[in-house]
This record gives structure tokens, sequence and C-alpha cells, in this order.
């Protein structure tokens, strides 16, 4: 998955540097970290609810600052839509006492024991979109919405350890699931003046017992008009609230992650 990630974001690479003699082509890649903050639980093969292992109280998960890479491409071919591309990853590791019995994956571990829990949710967002020029035209620039679909895949591993109660033996059980979960996407810019923008977008999808969504508000300064460059720098700061709540091959979550981002990255 990695492999293909960096295949996808060089072609593109690719793509847009070869546009340039197209001048309606517009292209955009930014760098940054975010902070995420984890808060939730999660569970394996749950028998109620108190085999939920809440992440913050029970795991002690600690906050972690991730890279995040995006993407963007715009075109002027009506029908085709533009393109957005991000990867992000989310690691997260802690460890704790069971203050009760915990079922996870079958097996039962042990109360008062040690135990270590790992959750990974990397992520890669493929976000197909058209804008909606005739805002744009009629704001004289100072609107800009967008409307799509993004299809984000999410590689889930849940990894438990601890002492199996029936044995007083050490064990330890994960699951592994790639989830491409499709979400409504909608972004919009505001621009008062060149060179400051309010940016924002969410994302969205909820079905029988899974609701998966996030957004993001930020601040843009952007140097259109002061560089004389092809090159267009900018620097973006904002916050980021995501909640997971999926119940998928025996998996059950609910977590919310948020914390502040900031970008540096370039238009051309």
């Amino acid at each position: 998955m990695k492999k293909l990630t960096l295949l996808g974001l060089g072609s593109i690479f690719l793509l847009a540097g070869s546009s340039k003699a197209g001048p309606l082509i517009d292209f955009e890649a930014s760098i940054g970290a975010i902070q995420q903050k984890p808060r939730g639980y999660v569970s394996y093969e749950a028998e109620s609810d108190n085999d939920r292992i809440d992440v913050k109280n029970d795991a002690r998960l600690g906050d972690k600052t991730k890279p995040w890479v995006k993407l963007k491409l715009e075109h002027p071919i009506p029908v085709i839509p533009n393109i957005k591309l991000a990867y992000m990853p989310m690691k997260f590791d802690g460890s704790g006492v069971l203050t009760r019995d915990i079922n996870w994956g079958g097996r039962t571990y042990q109360a008062n024991a040690d135990f270590n829990l790992s959750v990974k949710l990397n992520r890669v967002d493929t976000i197909l979109y058209y804008n909606f020029p005739f805002i744009k035209t009629a704001t004289a620039g100072k609107l800009d919405v967008e409307l799509g679909l993004n299809v984000r895949t999410v590689m889930f591993d849940g990894k438990l350890s601890g002492t199996e109660k029936n044995t007083n033996q050490s064990i330890s059980e994960s699951k592994s699931i790639t989830l491409p979960i499709p979400m409504g996407h909608l972004a919009a810019e505001i621009r008062p003046i060149n060179q400051v923008s309010l940016v924002g977008e969410i994302n969205y999808i909820g079905y029988g017992k899974n609701n998966y969504h996030d957004y993001r508000v930020g601040l843009r300064l952007n140097s259109h008009g002061l560089l004389w460059t092809p090159l267009k720098p900018f620097v973006e700061v904002g916050y980021r609230h995501e909640k997971l709540k999926i119940d998928v091959q025996d998996v059950k979550t609910d977590l919310n992650i948020k914390g502040l981002y900031g970008f540096v990255g370039v238009r051309f």
C-alpha cells in the first residue's frame, strides 16, 4: 500500500510538471504536521460493554504529532473531476493495568495484570470533486466551493498483549482490516483579500451502526500578488476533528481524534 501510494503521488507530480503548457491547470502540494489526541474505546469480539478498552483511561494512549501530505490538481475539462490525494499515518501505543477481565479476540485477559495496546489507523484519501465556477464568478473570486466523493482507505491494525486468565500465560492477539470507505466531501475557501483565506472541509458517511466524519477549519496566508514567480507559496494553520465509529468484522471502535495542524505548500 505504501509503494502504491508513493507511485500515485509521484505520478501526480509528473503530470503537474508536464502540464504547465496549459495555463488553466492548477497544481497544489503541501506538507505539514498534525496533532492526534485520541479519546474513546476499541474492542475486538467483545461479549459485553465491559470488554471495551478505553484508550485514554485504560490504555493511556499518548498524544502524537504525525506528518500530513496533500496534493491537488484542477483542470478545465468540464466532465472529468478534479482530484486531491492525501496521506496521513496514525499510530498509538499505550499500556496499563486492567481493572477487570477483558475479552479480546476470543480470549480473556486477566484483571490486575499489565497489558499493552497498539492501534494503527493509517489512511489514504482519494478525492474526486467538482468546483462551482458560477459561485467563484459571482463572488469575484472571493468564494470557492468544492463538492465530491472521498474514497478513504483506512488501514486498521489493533494489537493487545497481556496475561491470559485461564493459563496465566502471556498472550498477544491482533486484528488487521483494510477498509475503503466512500465519503461525501465538501470544501470551501473564503478569500476576503488575496493574501488571506479561510479554508474548511468536511467528509461524512453514516450507515447502520457506522458513522465516520471529520472536519477541519484553518487560516491560510497566501503570497498571491507579493511574489512574481510561477510558484506561489502559502502557509496554513488550523484545527481538525475526526470521529470514527465502526462495527466491522467483530471490530468496534468509537474514537474521537482531534488536534491542531500546520502546512507549508506551493501553488502553481
